[in-house]
Parts: structure tokens; sequence; C-alpha cells
């Protein structure tokens, strides 16, 4: 996945989560999250901002009413630990 991919699969996985599709939205954000952290094609600034967004979405998870899609996502920010 190039870097405009992610970014608009990240833009797909706000409006998702905004229409109540959080299932949808933690899977999409997800496979942005393993882009970011992983895949060496990105150069460093590409990556550093996927990363940043990521997070903000793994954010918005908090106020996720579904227990275990919250819980999934904040496990995602454990990719990015060093």
């Amino acid at each position: 996945m190039n870097y405009t991919d992610a970014k608009e699969f990240l833009r797909i996985a706000d409006m998702a989560y905004n229409a109540g599709d959080y299932r949808n939205s933690a899977d999409i954000t997800e496979r942005i999250a393993r882009c970011a952290a992983y895949d060496t094609a990105l150069d460093e600034s590409e990556r550093a901002d996927l990363t940043k967004e990521v997070m903000l979405m793994i954010g918005r998870f908090s106020d996720c009413p579904d227990e275990a899609v919250w819980e999934e996502a904040c496990a995602l920010s454990d990719m990015f630990r060093k």
C-alpha cells in the first residue's frame, strides 16, 4: 500500500467511525497501523505522518461504545513502541 492509499483509507476509517461502524473502522485502522509500522517502502516523513494519524484515530476509540473494539484499537498503539 502506498502513502496516498493509506491516507484515503484513514479518511474512510474516520467516516465509518462517524457512521457508527466501529468494527469496520477498527479493521481499517489496524491495516493502516501495520502499514505505518512495518512497510519499508514508506519514507520517514510518510511513516511519521501515518503514525500520527493512526494514533489520533486510535484515540477516537476511547469513546467507542463497543468495548471489544475499543480494546483491540488501543492495542494497536503497541506497534509503535520502541
